[in-house]
């Protein structure tokens, strides 16, 4: 019988570290800035900027960001098996999906509803990202 070599601790710490732990404390994080978002509410007096600067910033901003995100789903997908990637990726897409509805409904009942911020989006979005990644894991891809 051989003895097998002992597991270094950098592997027995990536057994622990999977998307489900990620992906639960993600979901925990959006609900707890949702909360703290809520009870730390400021009416502020905002002085837009000009267009063209706002614009160019935002251009370029989502410019150079989407080529970061692009590199690292490229990484992503290099380490990942493609089965996990592809939750990852769904549960992206029901992240952005949801918080797009969410920010419709908003606008439509916008004399009824409390205003909702930005970080209240971003929440939503990561909330929306986890819940749709467990929603594959446990249904699985083929719905």
């Amino acid at each position: 019988m051989e003895k097998q070599p002992s597991k270094s601790i950098w592997q027995r710490l990536c057994r622990w570290l999977k998307p489900d732990w990620l992906f639960g404390l993600l979901l925990a994080a959006s609900i707890a800035m949702l909360v703290l978002g809520g009870l730390q509410a400021e009416a502020s007096q905002f002085v837009p900027p000009p267009l063209f600067p706002k614009l160019a910033l935002l251009i370029g901003a989502m410019a150079l960001l989407s080529a970061l995100a692009t590199l690292g789903a490229r990484l992503d997908r290099k380490h990942l098996d493609d089965y996990m990637f592809q939750m990852v990726a769904n549960g992206a897409i029901i992240g952005i999906i949801t918080s797009l509805f969410v920010h419709m409904l908003w606008e439509i009942g916008s004399g009824l509803l409390p205003p909702i911020t930005g970080d209240d989006l971003i929440a939503v979005m990561i909330g929306g990202w986890s819940l749709g990644y467990f929603f594959y894991r446990w249904r699985g891809l083929n719905i």
